[in-house]
């Protein structure tokens, strides 16, 4: 018993070290955030708290470790966690608002808005696109967003946006958000009509849409 005991506080520790390895690596940047999102994810229970005894590890054997392990350990995941919350609670009434109005759940509006301009309503990319759901000029002129710096505006634009990839694609998450990083031109040059076929777009897009049903998932967790 007190080898298995031992063994256990030796694979915590593991844990922690891996992580500060990682972080070193990684630095703080987005790859490291999902990493961190998708692990500690697999040990949270259903209702966001964490269960350590999925790490094998039982209360006693965190005690024996005689430095706060739990506390240690919570820490981590609530610094993961608080990375993916808005703070901002403009942005959370405008994107209630928006998944009301246009059928779409709030939480893929909140993944989307994280992974194009994490929450910052000021954000504008090298290609022009402007707010929080990035839009380019022309399609936010098109959706009748006057001010793309507008909280309310961009996000009511931005989801409109997404309610046209998801009817245009059968309701289909993956081939909405390509067709929302990449245009749905891109998709139809590069025959993509099924979420197998989003292999064939660029890794850009590829990535994009696998980080926001991540951020999705991760969402749905809290």
């Amino acid at each position: 018993m007190e080898v298995n005991s031992s063994k256990k506080a030796e694979q915590f520790m593991q844990f922690q070290l891996l992580t500060e390895m990682f972080k070193e690596a990684a630095g703080d940047n987005p790859s490291f955030q999902l990493m961190m999102e998708g692990l500690l994810q697999s040990v949270t229970d259903s209702k966001g708290n964490l269960d350590f005894s999925r790490l094998g590890l039982e209360q006693m054997d965190l005690d024996k470790l005689g430095y706060a392990a739990q506390e240690r350990l919570t820490n981590v995941y609530n610094d993961v966690s608080s990375s993916v919350k808005s703070g901002n609670s403009s942005i959370d009434q405008a994107v209630e608002k928006a998944s009301r109005k246009y059928g779409i759940d709030k939480d893929l509006i909140m993944a989307v808005i994280k992974q194009e301009s994490s929450f910052d309503p000021y954000s504008v990319s090298k290609a022009g696109a402007e707010g929080l759901m990035q839009l380019m000029p022309g399609t936010a002129k098109d959706l009748g967003v006057n001010n793309p710096f507008n909280i309310e505006e961009n996000v009511d634009g931005g989801t409109r946006y997404l309610r046209d990839m998801l009817d245009m694609y059968n309701n289909s998450k993956q081939l909405a958000l390509a067709a929302y990083n990449a245009g749905p031109g891109t998709l139809k040059r590069r025959g993509v009509d099924t979420v197998e076929e989003i292999s064939n777009l660029p890794s850009e897009t590829r990535d994009y849409v696998q980080k926001v049903m991540k951020y999705e998932a991760l969402y749905k967790q809290k």
